[in-house]
């Protein structure tokens, strides 16, 4: 049987809370419409879930250079991943 395969969201290099939401925008694919804030962020995820598991590769960098927005990140990720156990996986390293 086949792995399903994973999108890749490598926050390494981020250096800009604009950055970091183009590159979520881009990466999952959202409406041109995203509002690139956490709020319009947890609405989007919800409206237009990714196919595969996630997997976000970069925390600790991202920390660093942005500490607010990681932790909103993961929160948001968090509750995605909650709303349907088994059925949504974020993977966050």
């Amino acid at each position: 049987m086949n792995q399903p395969q994973e999108l890749l969201i490598d926050v390494r290099n981020v250096k800009t809370r604009e950055e970091l939401h183009e590159l979520l925008a881009t990466l999952l694919k959202f409406p041109d419409y995203y509002g690139r804030n956490w709020d319009a962020f947890d609405e989007c995820i919800r409206d237009f879930p990714p196919v595969t598991p996630v997997r976000v590769v970069g925390m600790q960098e991202l920390g660093s250079v942005l500490p607010r927005e990681a932790t909103l990140m993961r929160q948001c990720f968090s509750a995605f991943e909650a709303e349907m156990p088994g059925r949504r996986k974020v993977y966050v390293s």
